[in-house]
Parts: C-alpha cells; sequence; structure tokens
C-alpha cells in the first residue's frame, strides 16, 4: 500500500476526491487539502507534514500528488520531502490519482519511484486530442 497526499490550489483536490470516490468508492490512506485564497502557507505545510508523518510512522511509502510544479501546494509539499523523503509528482488529473490509487494495492514495496513513474506513461496515453469530425468521416 501506498499512502496518497493531494494538495492543490482552491477546491480542486476537493473535486478530484468526490470523482475519485464516485468511480472507484471510499478510499483508505488517502488525503486531500485544497490550498484557498488567503490560506496561510505555513498551515498548508502542516497539513502535509502531519499527513506524511502518519505514513512514515507506520512505515508506508507515500506520494504527493499536486497541481503545479513551482506553485505553493509544490513548495509546501517539498518543503517536507526535502527533509524527510517521499515523492512529488506534479499535474494532478484524474486518470493519473486514479491509476495511483487504484493500482497501489499492488505495488510490491521495491521502488515506489519507478511505480510512480509507470503510472505516469500509463496516464499520459489517455492524453490526446481528439477531432471528432475527422473520426466521424472515417467511420
Amino acid at each position: 500500500m501506498i499512502g496518497v497526499i493531494l494538495c492543490t490550489h482552491s477546491d480542486f483536490a476537493k473535486g478530484l476526491r468526490n470523482a475519485v470516490e464516485m468511480i472507484a468508492g471510499e478510499q483508505s490512506c488517502f488525503d486531500s487539502f485544497c490550498f484557498m485564497n488567503g490560506d496561510d502557507v505555513d498551515e498548508l505545510s502542516e497539513k502535509i507534514a502531519a499527513a506524511a508523518q502518519r505514513y512514515i510512522d507506520q512505515k508506508m511509502p507515500f506520494c504527493i500528488l499536486v497541481d503545479m510544479f513551482a506553485a505553493t501546494p509544490f513548495n509546501a509539499s517539498l518543503k517536507y520531502t526535502a527533509e524527510h523523503g517521499g515523492y512529488v509528482l506534479t499535474g494532478a488529473n484524474l486518470p493519473l490519482l486514479l491509476e495511483i490509487l487504484t493500482s497501489r494495492e499492488y505495488f510490491d514495496g521495491d521502488d515506489i519511484k519507478a511505480f510512480l513513474s509507470n503510472a505516469l506513461d500509463s496516464v499520459k496515453e489517455s492524453m490526446q486530442v481528439i477531432d471528432a469530425k475527422a473520426m466521424a468521416e472515417e467511420a
């Protein structure tokens, strides 16, 4: 099992969590935090640290999924992982979150970085530009 921490701007994390649980059911070892306009960055860092520390105390590997590289949720996550370990993934989206949450039970405990990289590779294929008119003409 891998602990998952989701941290995004505004209500995005809440929406992703709701969508995941609508599709895949309630998830354990899954924390989500929304960084709202006017929120204190230090409080966000403390929430992330507390969630991550719970996983560390359980000797459970974890990852933090954020919406954007170099933005506040990323920086708050990096602050913790730089000191204590863990991985931060950028570009949070529903397919990536579902891939991680639904395949983590098969994680063998060896190489979390490889597991997360495989999840990213798997999801990249689901992101496409579709020309519906051209598709209809081909059919």
